[in-house]
């Protein structure tokens, strides 16, 4: 997983290096260019070879190794999954905190062009450092362990989002910016780490999903307008701050709700099918 995210982060990186000279030039000619690499994923994926569909239905897990709706449905009624919510959705403060951030790191500028082009630069570097940190990430989770490794990412995230909020300068707030190079490698690791430890290996691509990403962009629809308010009304370090006292929070709260022992001949991690 590690090596597939190596490769994405590879590519966003090229793009991201030109996309604030682009900009400057005409906003319109990324959209152009991301419908274009869109085009090019689509021709790819027609020349696959054929998915085998039901290869997750062969894992021997209880009973029947056949995924029903039932138990999909099951994951609802286990504290563990609604405890991982309680992390993600602390954790899910990131995709708002970077809407706006080119905005605010353009105004640290004299010329706001000059913030664009220098946001891009920025960017491409921070996920070239990604990238490597996604070979450096299964590493360090295999060591210090699934929880520890999502507790980890939530308090690098924290600090991040509080070190923007007390940033003075372009300088300061684009090392605060790169250390999202640091926290993304290991809170994907560990997840996927923490759902294959403490769920049926049969529904992580469901948790991932349901638990991760879907959270995460629920959490977004609703953090986003009052993010946005926050920037009209108090400005950007402020709303940081609160951002920052959110995270912190809620990963404090999930030291106490994750669970720390990774056990896979827990019965409890076999759905049981009729």
């Amino acid at each position: 997983f590690g090596i597939a995210l190596f490769w994405g982060s590879m590519g966003w990186a090229g793009a991201t290096f030109f996309a604030g000279m682009l900009f400057n030039i005409n906003p319109n000619i990324n959209f152009w260019m991301a419908s274009a690499s869109a085009a090019i994923f689509l021709l790819l994926l027609w020349h696959l070879h054929e998915v085998k569909t039901a290869a997750m239905g062969q894992l021997e897990y209880g009973k029947s190794s056949a995924l029903t709706l039932s138990d999909t449905l099951s994951l609802f009624h286990m504290p563990r999954f609604w405890a991982l919510v309680v992390f993600v959705t602390g954790v899910s403060v990131y995709n708002v905190y970077d809407q706006q951030f080119p905005v605010y790191l353009s105004s640290l500028f004299a010329d706001p062009r000059h913030g664009n082009e220098m946001y891009g630069f920025l960017n491409s570097l921070q996920v070239f450092l990604e990238a490597g940190g996604m070979f450096l990430a299964p590493l360090l989770v295999n060591r210090i362990g699934a929880k520890n490794g999502l507790l980890l990412s939530g308090l690098i995230m924290a600090m991040r989002i509080f070190g923007s909020g007390l940033a003075q300068d372009a300088v300061t707030i684009s090392l605060m910016k790169l250390l999202h190079a640091v926290e993304l490698p290991i809170l994907l690791i560990a997840m996927f780490k923490y759902i294959a430890a403490n769920f049926d290996p049969r529904l992580s691509a469901t948790l991932y999903l349901v638990g991760f990403q879907f959270i995460t962009q629920v959490c977004a629809s609703v953090f986003s307008p009052l993010a946005g308010k926050g920037y009209d009304q108090i400005g950007f370090a402020d709303t940081y701050m609160i951002m920052g006292g959110i995270v912190l929070g809620l990963t404090v709260i999930s030291c106490f709700m994750l669970r720390g022992e990774s056990r896979t001949d827990d019965p409890s991690l076999q759905l049981t099918t009729k």
